[in-house]
């Protein structure tokens, strides 16, 4: 076992050694913030649909995402979309991962928020929900188990909707240019 004494004393008059210097701005007694949650971490746990939000603490997103994933999966497994089939197969891609970007930005978010920087705003649209937006997809998701409902229990055939489902595309853009329409007419009457 080595004694202190047994190292090599520097020399008298020889510059002793910087002192370590941490990145500017770094206080000397941080610790790291037990509210700290890895993004890398809340994006795999994502990879199961839900998993990463139950993580950060969104427990009911978490388990919306979760339950959304599953209905899509079992959707795809009844083999009775048709030509619905492609359609629900990119929602369902795009839906997985939406899931995993929603994770990773969320655990950004969390940790900016808990170490008090800044928070960077949100863009348009994404600061929630609004009642008008609840209200609609409410009303799908009403009107799509309805339609389940109806084909898997009462044998009502959905091949109308193989051949009229381009109608709902044309509905949403619509929607999204009266709108559009609309925020611009109204940020033109705010700046006079």
């Amino acid at each position: 076992m080595t004694s202190p004494h047994d190292f090599e004393q520097a020399p008298q008059g020889s510059p002793s050694p910087a002192p370590y210097l941490p990145t500017p701005g770094a206080r000397p007694d941080y610790y790291r913030d037990p509210r700290y949650k890895s993004p890398l971490v809340a994006t795999v746990l994502s990879l199961m649909p839900g998993v990463g939000q139950v993580y950060l603490g969104y427990t009911q997103l978490g388990f919306i995402h979760g339950t959304t994933a599953a209905a899509l999966v079992c959707l795809m497994s009844t083999n009775q979309l048709g030509q619905l089939e492609p359609m629900v197969g990119i929602f369902m891609a795009f839906f997985w991962l939406y899931n995993l970007v929603d994770a990773h930005r969320r655990a950004v978010l969390l940790n900016e928020a808990a170490a008090r920087l800044e928070r960077p705003p949100l863009p348009e649209g994404l600061q929630g929900l609004s009642s008008g937006s609840r209200l609609a997809a409410g009303g799908l998701l009403i009107a799509a188990g309805m339609l389940s409902l109806l084909h898997l229990r009462f044998g009502v055939s959905m091949a109308w909707i193989g051949r009229w489902w381009p109608a709902g595309l044309v509905l949403l853009g619509l929607y999204l240019v009266i709108r559009a329409l609309r925020d611009r007419t109204a940020q033109v009457d705010a700046a006079h």
